[in-house]
């Protein structure tokens, strides 16, 4: 405390708080600082996903078709990840990606790969699920929303099956 004088009546003056590197530049360049730490901590935080990511999904195996005249074609073989009943694949045909699973003897449900909350593709299958590696979304092998955030289910197409030969009809 400083004292002040005024005719002769001594009055009390706080002293003058001084701050280390006090300045309208240090303040600035502090203030920036925190507000990009904020930043960049919201956007991490937004690319980690929802607690319901898939993190331990497993891949879908891959499998490679033949694209021509909007049908996909594959030869199923005794060792390919389709041949049996209950089996799932990942198609790959250009770059079109389908979702196919074995759902009974001869008989295949094909759906599309992207998935209908943000377009991702869906790549992974756990507890004979579908799963979404962005944000967790879940379909049953028939296409329909098991569990969220999507709200719509994956379009399916029509298929057919003769002589080991997988074909699968887009439009």
């Amino acid at each position: 405390m400083t004292h002040l004088s005024i005719s002769g009546t001594s009055v009390a003056q706080p002293a003058a708080m001084s701050l280390p590197n006090a300045s309208r530049r240090n303040f600035c360049i502090h203030a920036c600082q925190a507000v990009s730490l904020v930043s960049i901590a919201s956007l991490v935080d937004g690319c980690g996903g929802s607690p319901n990511s898939p993190s331990d999904a497993p891949p879908l195996p891959v499998v490679n078709g033949a694209l021509a005249g909007g049908t996909i074609t594959m030869n199923i073989a005794a060792g390919s990840p389709l041949a049996a009943v209950g089996g799932t694949a990942l198609v790959q045909a250009g770059s079109t990606n389908v979702l196919v699973a074995q759902t009974a003897q001869d008989t295949f449900v094909a759906l599309t790969a992207v998935c209908t909350h943000e377009g991702c593709t869906v790549s992974g299958f756990q507890n004979q699920r579908y799963v979404c590696p962005c944000h967790g979304s879940q379909f049953s092998t028939s296409g329909s929303v098991v569990q969220g955030p999507a709200a719509a289910p994956l379009r399916q197409f029509a298929t057919r099956f003769a002589s080991n030969v997988l074909t699968i009809t887009l439009s």
